[in-house]
């Protein structure tokens, strides 16, 4: 009886069924594909990077170095495994073509390299070293799409030509947001080459499994080895390779879990409106004397059935998705390991959020245990109240609009040009790198001087950084990279504090402050050398903390730097702005061919470029996972008002018979709905827009902490906002409710007066 009851229910019920269904296999589908593309994207990175032998701890230093003295201390320390010194010869981007498209726009520092000896190898697409023929050069994986790049294209370097025999993935430097890529050629032709460029080296160690990367680090500085550029291990590698695509990730499991609200929600309104229904059948049920148990099975039943479809085409939706959205991460890792693995868990992750659903099912279906037979086979009672078949209208309609606008306003905030105060960098027009050059300081006084004479100019500063020795409070002493120069011009975003403006201030960015234990108000003292062979201690106050992602997050700024302080600059970069910013393109073309043919150190890049180019990928990751919650939004607000308004009117159709007795129209009738539901509508519009700017902030800036970005705010486009989420809701709101209010002209007048068509209680 209740197995024929169950087949029936099935086949009078098929729109809510289907609506049922359709929810449960998007929340399926959704957590089913974040899991996937992080089991994919896990599992990649880790077999490229086990694969090259990616080294656990890397010193980029430009200048001698004494390989004997690092050998000697590799031998002294019993957790390294392997230890080798990598050359590194930085080209001139205004030299570098390939293709026939320029580098000059490129904003990396692009070099040569030969293939490692001992770990950290340069592999192909099937992770096999690379090993490259004389005349050859292999480019990486990166640039192929973004300069549209093949195999047989023609790099040149100024008037040397080299041949691309292919392309090579770096499990250092694979992401964009690494700031140097590195180019595979021969050894023959890296000597021949060598005097195009400027030669920095890679110091690299391997260190044994379960070795405290930390502790190497400090004995490392304690050795006083060579240290005057960032300092990069193994977990820093991870996470900047994964953060590009993670961040897309990231995103489509927040909107997984709205999705998984939503479907709860509305299954739990469908339900209790189903149970409305059969009520007086579960009371001639209970009646008869089945269970209560049994009755509770009988459509708990049904949902299993639902959940199981709504969960194979959820994991078969997730698997098909996965392809065009996980294309970049294989063409950057390549694929994971073990593919079954993944699916496995895949598979777990649509299987969750079915669990999920059905558990609130089932808590539901306890509702039937609360009324008599009695009452059930007389209407009396309810499962649930008329008037909160309203409700969720305007929730799931706020829940709609957080999930476009939070990846939304995440995408605009990390395109707009003010996101650069995040990174560590200031907010101007043009920024000008000098560092592939012996003569940085010699450069960047001529670049001032023309600066300052060309009317042009609104406004520059020059900012110089140099390796100090640093003392801390507790006697530790440490290499840290300093910036100085007055950083009331285009200050950068700070976490807590502010900027130095005198000579024993300093600024700490939020890795260096966590990992040297320090706050606003303590001291540490920075040796300032003479130029003579002797050396001044000045006592800084930390005055400020900030964001940054540059130079691995470990930097400092401050302003004391004066004619006594000669500790060598390593590079400088000038921040400027122009009087009128029309002329932007113009005038870094004018200087670019200037300071190409004088000085091959010298890099102008225009914000917006460098912001393209470090963060483009995770910008465009994003924007996909945009485009998709916006199109699973208009859907399933495009069910949902579907649904539940006809269950609106199913309930009220014997009140709508009354109406139309007394002599209202189809159209009043109506036109009463589309009033009630834009009442539910527009709040939820309001609250949703709401939700997105003010929790969606916080949830987004839990995402970018992973990037480095602390003290994150949105930049809110007022007008995109309004039109985009306006939009979207009148494109799937008002097609959705015009064909649900169809139903009203197949009520009759006459049906008020015998058949009950459903309790009104």
């Amino acid at each position: 009886m209740i197995k024929k009851m169950m087949m029936n229910d099935l086949k009078d019920n098929k729109l809510a069924e289907a609506a049922t269904c359709i929810f449960m296999a998007f929340s399926s589908m959704l957590l089913g594909l974040s899991v996937l593309l992080f089991a994919s994207l896990a599992g990649s990175i880790d077999s490229l990077m086990t694969e090259a032998g990616t080294p656990d701890f890397l010193q980029m230093h430009n200048g001698a170095v004494d390989e004997s003295a690092l050998a000697g201390f590799a031998e002294q320390q019993k957790e390294v495994e392997a230890f080798q010194v990598c050359s590194f010869l930085n080209l001139p981007n205004s030299q570098l073509s390939i293709g026939g498209q320029s580098f000059a726009d490129n904003m990396q520092d692009n070099g040569l390299c030969c293939q490692s000896s001992s770990f950290d190898y340069l592999v192909d697409a099937d992770n096999a070293i690379l090993v490259p023929s004389a005349g050859e050069v292999y480019i990486p994986v990166c640039y192929r799409e973004e300069y549209r790049l093949k195999e047989g294209d023609v790099m040149r370097i100024g008037t040397e030509e080299l041949t691309v025999a292919g392309f090579l993935r770096d499990s250092q430097m694979n992401s964009m947001m690494a700031s140097s890529k590195r180019f595979l050629v021969s050894e023959p032709d890296y000597e021949r080459l060598k005097p195009l460029g400027s030669e920095e080296y890679l110091i690299e160690f391997l260190l044994r499994e379960g070795s405290d990367r930390n502790a190497f680090a400090t004995a490392y500085k304690e050795a006083g080895l060579p240290d005057n550029g960032p300092t990069i291990t193994w977990p820093l590698i991870r996470m900047m390779n994964a953060l590009s695509d993670g961040m897309m990730i990231l995103v489509i499991l927040l909107i997984s879990l709205v999705v998984l609200f939503i479907s709860m929600l509305c299954i739990r309104y469908m339900l209790l409106t189903q149970m409305e229904k059969d009520k007086r059948e579960i009371g001639m049920l209970k009646a008869v004397g089945i269970p209560k148990k049994d009755i509770r099975s009988l459509y708990f039943a049904k949902y299993l059935l639902l959940s199981a479809c709504g969960c194979f085409a959820g994991s078969l939706a997730a698997a098909v998705l996965a392809v065009p959205l996980g294309r970049q991460m294989r063409e950057l890792y390549g694929t994971s390991g073990n593919m079954i693995r993944v699916y496995l868990f895949m598979i777990l992750g649509s299987l969750a959020a079915e669990a999920v659903i059905l558990m609130s099912v089932r808590r539901t279906l306890k509702k039937t245990e609360k009324m008599s037979a009695v009452e059930a086979l007389f209407g009396q009672g309810a499962f649930g109240k008329k008037k909160n078949l309203w409700l969720p209208v305007g929730i799931i309609t706020a829940a709609a609009v957080f999930m476009i606008l939070v990846p939304w306003n995440l995408k605009s905030t990390i395109a707009a040009p003010e996101f650069v105060t995040y990174m560590g960098i200031g907010e101007s027009q043009i920024r000008m790198d000098i560092r592939q050059t012996d003569h940085v300081e010699r450069t960047a006084k001529r670049i001032t001087e023309d600066l300052q004479s060309d009317a042009r100019v609104k406004d520059s500063v020059l900012m110089e950084t140099g390796a100090y020795k640093t003392i801390l409070p507790d006697g530790t002493v440490c290499s840290l990279l300093i910036e100085n120069g007055d950083h009331s011009k285009y200050p950068v975003r700070y976490i807590s504090g502010k900027y130095p403006e005198k000579t024993n201030e300093i600024a700490l960015s939020i890795l260096n402050a966590d990992e040297m234990d320090l706050k606003l108000g303590d001291c540490v003292r920075v040796v300032q050398e003479n130029g003579e062979g002797q050396a001044e201690t000045v006592s800084c106050t930390v005055c400020g903390i900030y964001s940054d992602i540059t130079n691995g997050g470990k930097t400092a700024k401050a302003c004391f730097r004066d004619e006594k302080d000669r500790t060598p600059v390593m590079w400088s970069i000038l921040y400027l702005s122009l009087q009128d910013e029309h002329l932007v393109n113009d005038w870094t073309g004018e200087y670019r061919n200037r300071y190409a043919a004088e000085d091959e150190g010298v890099r102008i890049t225009v914000i917006t470029e460098y912001l393209n180019g470090t963060y483009g990928q995770t910008i465009r990751n994003i924007a996909k996972a945009s485009a998709v919650s916006a199109v699973l939004a208009a859907l399933v607000l495009f069910v949902v008002i579907l649904l539940l308004l006809r269950l609106v009117i199913w309930r009220e159709r014997s009140d709508s018979s009354l109406k139309k007795a007394l002599g209202f129209t189809s159209a009043d009738i109506k036109k009463e709905y589309l009033k009630k539901a834009l009442l539910y509508i527009v709040p939820g519009m309001v609250f949703g827009i709401f939700a997105g700017i003010v929790p969606g902030q916080s949830l987004a800036g839990m995402f970018l902490r992973f990037m480095g970005a602390y003290g994150f705010q949105f930049l809110i486009q007022p007008v995109p906002v309004v039109v985009l989420t306006v939009s979207v809701i009148a494109v799937s709101a008002l097609p959705a409710a015009l064909l649900s209010l169809r139903e009203v002209d197949r009520i009759r007048a006459y049906e008020c007066f015998g058949a009950d068509f459903g309790s009104r209680g």
